[in-house]
């Protein structure tokens, strides 16, 4: 029995019906017969129809019950396997048990789209490549796009190269949303640019450095960090980054540059 479904405000639910959108999402997957694919939130199987057939395994990840009950009445392939999990803590280490490689494809919903990548790229069972649909401020900063570059920025490229792969149109879903959208592709590094050990106080550094995205980054490592603009200076004239740069202004590798000559400043005084 198909149940009756709305686009719930508060699963951030926009159903995708450009077919053209779809098809270019698709191609980007550059599917075969050997792939086993994952796909975060199928709604109503815009993307899902045009997958199945194409893989050998299919996990689809669906929050909404109703959507779930659909979507596991009408796909009773051998290949697909629906799951009624949130993607944020989903596991996929416990799902695909034969530890095959995998592709994984969604569109996101907005409000949670942060962390459902990070839940992915933080396990140990990366997949191999990722194309998502975020919202555009969004895929901005995730691809490090200098204007937008944040928190997020560093996070993400800590653990994948990305890149804006094509813009969407409000008027691509049903309902609208109110802002733009724009398909992201991650490639998950084989090892994260800083040591697994490192990384929980990477991002608090980080954080913590971009206390105000119009001051330097000399007054923000300073204020931030409760060091003093001497120490902070000396550091950053030592990794050869101008002091009157601005957070946004720093890729990646600058932030790991300044990390760790602060953190162990910050060690030594801990003592």
């Amino acid at each position: 029995m198909k149940r009756r479904i709305y686009a719930k405000k508060s699963l951030g639910q926009h159903y995708l019906r450009d077919k053209n959108i779809k098809n270019r999402i698709i191609k980007s997957l550059d599917l075969n017969q050997d792939d086993t694919v994952v796909e975060i939130g199928c709604g109503r199987g815009a993307l899902t129809d045009l997958i199945i057939e194409k893989v050998l395994k299919f996990y689809g990840i669906e929050l909404d019950e109703n959507l779930f009950m659909n979507l596991r009445e009408k796909y009773k392939n051998e290949n697909v396997e629906m799951i009624n999990q949130d993607a944020r803590l989903v596991n996929i280490s416990e799902l695909i048990k034969n530890n095959n490689s995998y592709k994984l494809v969604g569109n996101l919903p907005y409000n949670h789209a942060n962390k459902i990548i990070m839940n992915f790229l933080q396990n140990d069972f990366q997949p191999e490549i990722m194309i998502v649909m975020v919202q555009l401020e969004v895929a901005q900063r995730i691809a490090g796009i200098p204007k937008f570059r944040g928190y997020l920025s560093a996070i993400i490229d800590t653990y994948s190269e990305s890149k804006i792969l094509f813009k969407v149109n409000s008027k691509s879903f049903y309902p609208e949303p109110k802002v733009a959208s724009a398909v992201i592709q991650l490639i998950p590094r084989k090892s994260p640019l800083i040591n697994k050990s490192d990384i929980h106080d990477f991002f608090n550094f980080i954080a913590n450095s971009f206390v105000s995205r119009r001051k330097t980054i000399l007054n923000s490592l300073s204020m931030g960090n409760k060091i003093s603009k001497e120490i902070i200076s000396k550091v950053l004239q030592d990794v050869g980054i101008e002091s009157n740069l601005r957070p946004q202004n720093l890729n990646t590798i600058d932030w790991i540059k300044i990390f760790y000559p602060i953190s162990n400043f910050i060690k030594k005084n801990e003592r």
